[in-house]
Order: C-alpha cells, then sequence, then structure tokens
C-alpha cells in the first residue's frame, strides 16, 4: 500500500516543475542558438547576392527590369532571360552552393 502524504505529493511536484523549468531553460537556449545561426545565414546570403549583383556583369540587373530586382530576396538570383547552364556529359558539379560564378 502507498504512503502518499500531502507532504510527500507536493515535493514530487516541486521537483517536476523544476526538471520542466530545466528543460524549457535548455530549450529556449538552443532556440536562441538557432536563431541567431538563421539571422547569420541570411545575412550571408544578402551580401553574396549584394556583391554578385555588384561585381559581375552577367547579373546586373537591366535598366527596364530595375524594379524588379529591388526587392529580389537572396534565394532569387536567377534574372529574366537568364539561360540555365548545362554541364558537359561526363563532368559532375562537385559544389553544393547555390552561388556559382559563370565563366
Amino acid at each position: 500500500m502507498w504512503n502518499l502524504s500531502p507532504d510527500y505529493l507536493l515535493q514530487i511536484k516541486e521537483e517536476l516543475k523544476g526538471r520542466q523549468a530545466a528543460i524549457e531553460a535548455r530549450m529556449a537556449e538552443e532556440l536562441r542558438g538557432i536563431a541567431s545561426d538563421l539571422e547569420d545565414i541570411e545575412k550571408l546570403e544578402s551580401v553574396a547576392y549584394s556583391v554578385a549583383v555588384k561585381h559581375l556583369p552577367q547579373l546586373k540587373p537591366a535598366d527596364d527590369h530595375a524594379g524588379e530586382f529591388a526587392s529580389l530576396a537572396p534565394a532569387a538570383v536567377e534574372l529574366p532571360g537568364e539561360q540555365p547552364t548545362v554541364e558537359p556529359e561526363g563532368e559532375a558539379e562537385t559544389v553544393s552552393s547555390r552561388w556559382r560564378v559563370r565563366a
């Protein structure tokens, strides 16, 4: 038979609240770390896109499309009228980045 006194139940309840608080604190810390990493990646994408548009002639927006490029996010690097690059047979692409310099 169990001996469940009010003091024992209160002790267990407080212990569980403490464990819950510790888990929530760890989770909040991990979420802050992930948010920081995502922010860093977004900054990197933005800088990479900015550099590509400024310094690579094939990525410079034409005057008639200037309004379209003002709101482009770094994920949308494809320009209107741009033809996809075809890899020669037998040469597999080894770069995993979506930022590529076309020669």
